[in-house]
């Protein structure tokens, strides 16, 4: 066993203990959790080790079943404004008496489509869904439709839900998918216009959609050299459907990454982040697409669900459009920021070479020695020194155990409303301790990231 080694494996062992001594109950709990549900507990990142338990969540904090305080930088990946926002759980409360589900058309949506359709410069009409999986699905389905065609084209390292044609992320596809489901799948990479222009022009009469995020989240990489500009010029030329994942970046701007980057895409999907804590989704567009999903047409798709737009879920993202006002994202976007040149303070403090990147409110930490980091995969497939993805997942363990919750490496930062200036710091606080331990390891096992 080399001394790098050697310092992971103690390393580990202490994080790992004071992680037991914190979470008594919760280890419990999770043990009994294996029993009945596959898995065990439910989560959508592990950590390592056994999660903890959540007992109750507010503001910018989770408190577990054993009485720990967490500071949350993941929120959801997309509740910016927080937990239990106050100005949601009344507007939750207001409508339950009236009602949780009604078949009758509800004022409420009309509000709340207006909203969406004043915010957003692209979006012409609004069509809701139960979150992002279905929107997608739904929204791939009116792209072919409108066109007449099958494939998709996607950015590599892009995630879209789970539904089969969004959720592909290789060549090789994925368990349970069909086969043939990879014969309408195309890939491309991020910020590459050379690359992508070959492949749209290549399959021009048979792509019905380009789909890609405004920010790459997968290391929230910023668009480069006019990108989305680049695809909006390349859809428009072959009468392809440009599709925007807004479910992670809709809060960068008050009117998404398309009002941000000033492009507009033929649809927008959106999800979560807009439900202030319920399941949302929306497919939104301009009308010659939308009129698909009417009940009116004799042409249309099927779009339709039996407690769609429901009255509790358009009551609360209702109240989180109007808690997201231009002045508020600026304000968070500001925070983002003095995250971000924390966090340089830090690496640079400490001595350890990274990249911080991304945009406002969404940030990301990126261990590498190059000058930037403009595609996921790319940087993925470079920073695999061995025992590096270890370490970083021990960092992410030992600031759980400080109180600060972040997923994995530090690629998804996320700055709510909630969250002030000195909770930063605090967090801030807890990174350069986490840093200063693992230096001693990356020194041994990756010393080019070393400065």
């Amino acid at each position: 066993m080399s001394r790098g080694d050697e310092l992971l494996a103690g390393y580990e062992e202490e994080v790992e203990t004071v992680w037991r001594e914190m979470t008594p109950r919760s280890r419990q709990l999770c043990e009994r959790a294996e029993r009945f549900t596959p898995g065990g507990a439910l989560r959508s990142h592990s950590t390592g080790t056994y999660l903890a338990y959540c007992d109750r969540v507010d503001g910018s904090y989770m408190y577990d079943v054993d009485g720990n305080r967490y500071l949350d930088l993941i929120v959801g990946m997309t509740s910016i404004i927080g937990h239990n926002h106050p100005k949601v759980a009344q507007a939750i409360q207001a409508q339950i008496p009236k009602g949780l589900v009604t078949f009758m058309p509800d004022e409420g949506w009309d509000v709340l489509a207006e909203m969406m359709c004043n915010r957003v410069p692209s979006v012409e009409k609004v069509w809701p869904a139960f979150g992002g999986s279905q929107a997608f699905m739904w929204a791939i389905r009116a792209a072919r439709a409108h066109t007449g065609r099958d494939k998709i084209l996607k950015i590599w390292g892009g995630y879209h839900g789970t539904y089969d044609d969004a959720f592909v992320m290789t060549p090789d596809g994925s368990p349970g998918l069909p086969k043939n489901t990879m014969d309408n799948i195309l890939f491309t990479s991020w910020n590459d216009k050379e690359g992508t222009e070959k492949i749209i022009r290549e399959n021009k009469d048979q792509l019905a959609a380009v789909i890609t995020e405004g920010v790459q989240t997968g290391g929230t990489i910023p668009p480069k050299d006019g990108y989305l500009t680049f695809l909006r010029e390349q859809t428009d030329k072959y009468g392809i459907v440009l599709i925007f994942d807004e479910i992670v970046n809709f809060w960068l701007d008050h009117g998404g990454t398309g009002a941000l980057y000033d492009v507009k895409p033929d649809l927008c999907v959106y999800g979560k982040g807009i439900g202030g804590g319920l399941p949302m989704g929306l497919v939104g567009g301009n009308s010659e697409i939308m009129k698909l999903f009417s009940q009116n047409e004799t042409f249309r798709i099927a779009a339709i669900a039996a407690h769609q737009g429901d009255p509790v879920t358009v009551a609360a993202s209702t109240a989180c459009l109007n808690i997201m006002t231009p002045e508020e994202i600026a304000r968070i976007n500001t925070n983002g920021e003095y995250l971000a040149d924390g966090i340089r303070g830090v690496l640079n403090d400490v001595g350890i070479r990274g990249l911080v990147i991304g945009h406002g409110n969404h940030q990301s930490v990126h261990l590498t020695t190059a000058d930037q980091v403009t595609d996921p995969i790319s940087y993925l497939l470079n920073a695999n020194t061995p025992g590096l993805k270890e370490t970083l997942a021990l960092f992410r363990r030992s600031l759980i155990n400080k109180g600060v919750i972040t997923l994995e490496a530090m690629m998804a930062l996320r700055v709510s409303t909630p969250l002030t200036t000195s909770e930063i710091d605090t967090s801030l606080d807890a990174m350069r301790e986490t840093y200063t331990e693992i230096h001693p390891i990356l020194k041994e096992l990756a010393p080019d990231l070393i400065a």
